[in-house]
Order: structure tokens, then sequence, then C-alpha cells
């Protein structure tokens, strides 16, 4: 294991699969692999890292608890169904990222253990669960590095989807970067090789967006999608919201999906920092998670804002690891 993987915590819970499952119904946990057990490269399809660190969500005044996320999610998501062509070792569980005592660095943490997670494995999916909307810029930002091992020149592109822009400004001499500034700096740093014209955000609400957030996402080119504008019907929303990452795809060599879980109603994801009165189709973003796969370009999902304390029958979680499945097996 290198140093960088060093900064992992391993998950310490054994993810049992539920109950009355027959040996002819394989789940994911019965394909999970850990980094102690020395994964092979070649067999490894599908990633799970977790960043169980929620201080960005309370610096910006969120509810606590969005550390106990990855925990959550992950015992819901193993749960489900492996398909046929996921092999014992296929899915591995990176574990949780080690939060550093300031945040910056654990975004930095972030960023190197994503680019190494995708140079020692390959084309493995790689789904980052969190923890709070901030550590989006870790994430993105680990993905633009390894692109930029294999193009000098690549650039890559995001799907932001939230209620949220996330585009507050902070002062880095005197504050701590919270859970709304990830796409101002992804959007304003150039090793983040994130261009406006390449960066979509969908499902914006005008009720929980500033104008002047708006017209710095309009001066930096960035697309913008707002939930007034998006049809109702799943399959129709879905199907434009596809329609983007394919034109993305087309002229990128990464992609990365960023999916706030606060861009959902509170009765689809009640477990949030802020819940939502209304919200983006859930099922339009899981058939654009089941899409993203199989762009074939380098691609990630990172998964934001679950808080269980707050998640009735585990309905976020269950939603969180829904998207997640989609994007891993490509299967709606």
């Amino acid at each position: 294991m290198t140093e960088t993987l060093r900064m992992l915590r391993a998950d310490p819970t054994p993810h049992a699969p539920a109950s009355k499952v027959r040996r002819d119904d394989p789940r994911l946990s019965h394909r999970i692999v850990t980094l102690d057990a020395d994964p092979q490269p070649d067999r490894v399809q599908l990633i799970v890292l977790g960043v169980a660190d929620g201080r960005g969500v309370q610096l910006a005044g969120g509810r606590a608890g969005a550390n106990d996320g990855p925990s959550k999610f992950r015992d819901h998501f193993f749960r489900l169904p492996a398909p046929p062509e996921f092999g014992p070792g296929s899915v591995l569980n990176a574990g949780d990222l080690e939060p550093a005592g300031h945040t910056p660095e654990t975004h930095a943490r972030l960023a190197e253990v994503v680019a190494v997670l995708r140079e020692r494995f390959g084309g493995a999916r790689l789904v980052v669960i969190g923890g709070g909307g901030d550590h989006a810029y870790g994430d993105i930002l680990g993905l633009a590095r390894s692109v930029g091992q294999r193009f000098a020149s690549g650039t890559i592109a995001a799907v932001h989807v939230d209620a949220h822009a996330d585009v507050a400004m902070h002062d880095p001499t005197r504050d701590e970067p919270h859970a709304g500034t990830a796409f101002r700096r992804l959007l304003t740093e150039p090793a983040a090789r994130l261009a406006g014209p390449a960066c979509v955000h969908w499902g914006l609400q005008r009720s929980a967006v500033g104008h002047a957030h708006l017209q710095w996402l309009a001066e930096k080119g960035a697309q913008t999608v707002f939930l007034e504008d998006i049809d109702g019907d799943a399959r129709k929303a879905g199907s434009e919201l596809c329609g983007l990452l394919r034109t993305l795809a087309d002229d990128h060599p990464g992609l990365a999906l960023s999916v706030d879980l606060q861009a959902f109603c509170q009765a689809d994801a009640p477990g949030v920092a802020s819940p939502q009165a209304i919200g983006v189709p859930a099922g339009a973003v899981v058939r654009a998670a089941a899409l993203l796969g199989r762009l074939g370009v380098a691609s990630q999902l990172g998964i934001y804002e679950l808080n269980p304390r707050f998640d009735q029958d585990g309905a976020t979680a269950r939603l969180a690891a829904r998207i997640a499945w989609s994007y891993g097996t490509g299967l709606v």
C-alpha cells in the first residue's frame, strides 16, 4: 500500500447482506475486497471511497451529522444485487479518508487519494460518498489530476446536481472553505482543469441561490438548469440530463457527476443538512448515473450531504445507494 493510501482508515463494518439471500442471488457484499487484502487491479470494477467529515456543513450553518453518511450509505449499498460480471474482489471498499485538522488539508488529501486510486485501478468506476458538499472540490480535483497525467492539456467536465450553486466566497487567509464553496474554487483554480462552459449546474432553485451567485456563474459561462425548467416526468428529465452528459463526454476525457442530496425534495431525502420542499425527480438522476459509467471517458460519481441523524427510515441513504448502484452497474 502506498503512503497516500495510508491516509485511509479501513471500514470496520462486516456488511452482511440482507437476510434470506440465497447463494444464487449474490449481493455486492459478497464481492468486497479491501486495500489490506491486496486487491487485483484487473479484477476491481468499482471503488467506494468515504469521506466521513461533516465539518464543512457546520461551517456553512447546516445540521451536524454528515460525518456518519458513508457508514449508513454502505449499510444499504452493499446489500444490493451484484450483476453477473462482478466476480470475487470486484468491489473495492477503500474505507474512509482520515480527516486532517483543517478542512483545506482534508480536501488536498482527498484529491491525492482519488488520483492514486485512479492510477492504480485503471478504468474502475469510483464512487465518493460524503460527508459535506465541500468535498466535491477534492473529489473533482483528484479526477483532474488523473486526467492530467494522461493528457497534458486535457480538461474535464462536471455536472453538479443541487438546489444550491455552491459558489460562495471565502477568504482563505481568514476562514476555512465550507460546504457552499466547492464549485467557486473548482471554476477559479487552474489545477481543477474545469472551465465554466464545461460545468453544468442542474436542478438549481431560485429560492436557494443568491442573485450574485447566479451572476458570477453567468460571467464564468457556466450552464445553469433551474428546477422550474426540468420536466416533472422522471423519464423525460432523465433523457435531458443524459443528453447533457453525452455532449460533455464527447469533448472531454474526464467527466464528474456530483450529486448533492439536497437537490431532492424532503419526502425523498429528509436526511440532509438543509431539506428542500420540492426537488428534482430522483429517477432522472438514477438514469444519468447509469449512463455515466458507459460513456467511455474517465468518470466519477460524488454523493454528498447524507445526514443519517435526520434520515427517516433510511430514505436518503437508500436513494444514495440506488444512484451509486446504477452508476456502478450501468443499470437503471
